[in-house]
């Protein structure tokens, strides 16, 4: 390894890329570069153009990208590589070669305008779960056939996530029909045609019941949803919500335990949250 020395501390090039990079991942908002800039020289004691020039590298290497959002730039973790986001779930763009190690899955998800690249937490914390209940649960792992419900589905990636993983037949619903369109076409993508159902049909309107449901969806959304998501639960079955933050995880894990089911898990991530439900009973 090649060390450069920086004044005063002289920290090491991989030390410094190291802390620029979870500095923005832990961060709980986006922050812009002069931000980080200024954030890591007075942590660090390192001064803003050599934290600069490692920021430089670190987006050269395609570790970190900017994004701009009404026409202010931010600096945050790269998806256009293969990116690990669970124990067994790589996401990573269609032209990037990837290898899956043993035990792993990768999903493909091409650059769109729907939701759900990997790079919000509350992706990340969905996937995570899912990762978890389908590898540990015995209730699940029981189950000969699994059936999965993705509500809002975006460009598709938990229905994808949910196949890879081992369920047999997913239903993906979005109203938005740019959603719709994306995440038909990255279904289509990881060949998973046969298995995945993209469709803008209101909940209301699927006869069928479901192993597993997951809803990355707005507070508001996610408690108005209570009933019909807890009713198109099979017994025995699994519920993943995600897309709201620590003041309100309480009052909605009460909504969904009013409607019968028991909370099993949960886990936040730069103050958003996703709890995992339970339906009792056996399928």
């Amino acid at each position: 390894m090649i060390f450069l020395q920086y004044k005063p501390l002289g920290k090491p090039v991989q030390e410094l890329k190291h802390i620029i990079s979870n500095t923005i991942i832990e961060a709980n908002r986006k922050m812009t570069p002069g931000e980080v800039e200024k954030a890591i020289a007075r942590a660090t004691g390192l001064d803003r153009k050599t934290v600069k020039l490692a920021i430089r590298d670190l987006v050269s290497l395609g570790e970190l990208s900017y994004t701009y959002v009404y026409g202010t730039s931010f600096l945050e973790k790269s998806f256009d590589r293969p990116v690990q986001l669970s124990k067994r779930i790589v996401i990573k763009p269609p032209d990037k070669a990837y290898k899956p190690q043993p035990g792993e899955v990768s999903v493909n998800i091409a650059a769109g305008a729907a939701f759900g690249n990997g790079a919000h937490p509350t992706t990340c914390l969905v996937l995570r779960a899912l990762d978890s209940v389908l590898g540990d649960c015995d209730y699940l792992k029981r189950r000969t056939s699994l059936t999965g419900l993705d509500v809002g589905t975006g460009t598709g990636i938990l229905a994808i996530a949910l196949a890879r993983l081992g369920v047999q037949k997913i239903i993906a619903t979005d109203i938005d029909p740019c959603a719709v369109s994306e995440a038909t076409y990255n279904v289509t993508l990881n060949g998973l045609a046969d298995q995945v159902t993209i469709t803008n049909a209101l909940l209301e309107e699927l006869a069928t019941y479901f192993s597993v449901i997951v809803a990355n969806l707005a507070y508001p959304t996610l408690r108005r949803l209570s009933a019909v998501l807890s009713e198109k639960l099979e017994q025995g079955g699994v519920l993943v919500l995600s897309g709201f933050k620590e003041p309100l995880s309480k009052d909605l894990g009460k909504t969904y335990t009013e409607q019968g089911l028991r909370l099993i898990q949960e886990e936040t991530d730069r103050e958003w949250v996703c709890l995992v439900l339970r339906k009792p009973g056996q399928p």
